[in-house]
């Protein structure tokens, strides 16, 4: 009697570790925070930190359209293999899809960086929340990949004045 009643708390045991600890981690999708001078373009990198098979990307990202234009959006280096979509005919909002037919794998990398050129805002530092409000992450066997997102802000700060730079010194002859 003894052994089926510990064979019956090692297996209750176990399945709980295993409910608790999940079939894997979830995947952090980040932003990270930015700054730039008025003016200047900027490069803002969409990161994952750790994934394996990831095969389709799907993200809409919101800014304030008054302090930053989108530019462009460039795959990393390690997402070369998807195809990728961006649209960005609405102000303020950038829709990336990204696919492939096998999967990639990585950490701590830039699926794809956003270029935004920073607009003037007078005298005083602005600021752009890049938010990811939609997202989706699958595997090439079409099964969506647990993940949670972390946004940051982009400042734009005013461009210096040029300062003036100073006269040249005047050359005085040697007296001799």
């Amino acid at each position: 009697m003894r052994p089926f009643f510990l064979f019956k708390t090692l297996s209750a045991l176990a399945c709980c570790l295993f409910c608790l600890a999940g079939p894997g981690h979830a995947v952090e999708v980040s932003i990270a925070q930015a700054e730039a001078k008025s003016g200047e373009t900027i490069s803002v990198p969409v990161m994952i930190d750790a994934v394996d098979n990831l095969a389709g990307v799907k993200l809409v990202v919101l800014y304030d359209a008054s302090v930053l234009e989108f530019k462009n959006a460039v795959k990393g280096p390690k997402a070369g293999s998807l195809m990728h979509v961006v649209n960005s005919k609405t102000p303020g909002r950038v829709v990336v899809v990204m696919a492939g037919a096998r999967g990639i794998k990585g950490e701590n990398f830039p699926i794809v960086t956003l270029d935004f050129l920073a607009k003037p805002c007078g005298q005083e530092s602005c600021v752009s929340n890049l938010k990811i409000t939609e997202a989706q992450l699958m595997s090439d066997k079409l099964k969506d990949l647990q993940f949670s997102l972390k946004s940051q802000d982009v400042v734009i700060v005013p461009a210096k004045e040029a300062t003036a730079s100073p006269a040249p010194s005047e050359k005085i002859p040697n007296a001799s």
